[in-house]
């Protein structure tokens, strides 16, 4: 196993622990935070401060992997880091999107768009910057001095590695379906395109809005993600109110996994697999402790 399937062979188990830990928290009532739970001596903040705590660990990991990639002569490159804030925006929209299944075709008002139609917007976009990359760099691999627009739906959709048929049961499928099929999405796309050298990255691929630098579509990602999140929040807020403060934790963590992600991209498994493998087990740990601590509340100890 090698490249990117190897990286996510190491990764995969952290964030799996992580989505759970969020999923098995995420309806907690607000006042529930205050429930007793201590680690060492911090014995006053509860709950809350279990998930706090959790954050600060996974936000250090990622420090960590890029310390150590640094130390080892493996740094990120130009495209692996704009492509890392892609996945920590991704991680952001999907920790605001997540709460919402029962509104997701909910418009806030007459002429908005719902949730469903902000995130078909969404994977649709990501799909025409990775087709517009991936058009202009594989003609100039191969001599040309002037790349044109994709020809035909066909090439555009071979260029997205998708069929129609499948992404669109997706958008119309639930939330989950949304999410596991955006997520599969966003994973090709960084696999396809964080290999890019610096020298591709100052090449000009074609789009509706002419030629421009791939390294200007490159963070097109994650600065059209964060728009629409931006829109995603506001539609949430007005068909459900504002996230409760366990939502707004949860976030927090979201945004430090995918700190991790980023820092990991192409990165060697053998590297990840002693800082991430020992934290993996600790937060699945902290979820059993935490859910006895809501399940059976106690009283500060004295």
């Amino acid at each position: 196993m090698t490249g990117r399937a190897a990286t996510g062979s190491a990764l995969e188990p952290l964030v799996a622990a992580v989505e759970s830990f969020d999923r098995r928290l995420r309806a907690l009532d607000d006042d529930a935070l205050d429930l007793f739970w201590a680690w060492e001596s911090y014995d006053e903040e509860g709950v809350r401060f279990g998930i706090l705590r959790t954050t600060e660990q996974v936000a250090d990991a990622a420090v960590e992997v890029a310390a150590r990639r640094a130390e080892a002569g493996a740094g990120r490159s130009r495209a692996e880091r704009i492509l890392g804030r892609y996945l920590v925006s991704w991680r952001e929209l999907w920790s605001v999107a997540d709460r919402a299944d029962s509104v997701v075709d909910i418009a806030p008002e007459e002429g908005e768009w719902s949730l469903r139609a902000i995130l078909d917007h969404l994977v649709e976009a990501d799909f025409g910057f990775l087709v517009t990359i991936r058009n202009g760099i594989e003609q100039l691999r191969t001599g040309v001095v002037a790349p044109r627009r994709v020809g035909s739906d066909e090439a555009w959709l071979a260029l997205a590695e998708v069929e129609e048929g499948p992404w669109r049961a997706a958008m119309d499928g639930s939330l989950d379906d949304i999410r596991t099929f955006h997520r599969a999405s966003r994973d090709r796309i960084v696999d396809r395109l964080a290999g890019m050298t610096d020298d591709e990255m100052e090449q000009m691929s074609p789009f509706w809005d002419g030629e421009r630098p791939n390294r200007f579509r490159l963070g097109r990602f994650e600065s059209h993600l964060r728009q629409h999140t931006i829109q995603a929040e506001k539609a949430v807020q007005a068909t459900m109110g504002a996230p409760r403060e366990v939502e707004r934790l949860l976030r927090l963590l979201a945004r430090a996994t995918g700190d991790v992600e980023a820092a990991a991209i192409r990165a060697d498994p053998g590297l990840l697999e002693p800082i991430l493998a020992p934290l993996t087990t600790e937060i699945a740990d902290r979820a059993d402790e935490l859910v006895a601590a809501i399940g059976a509340p106690t009283t500060a100890p004295g």
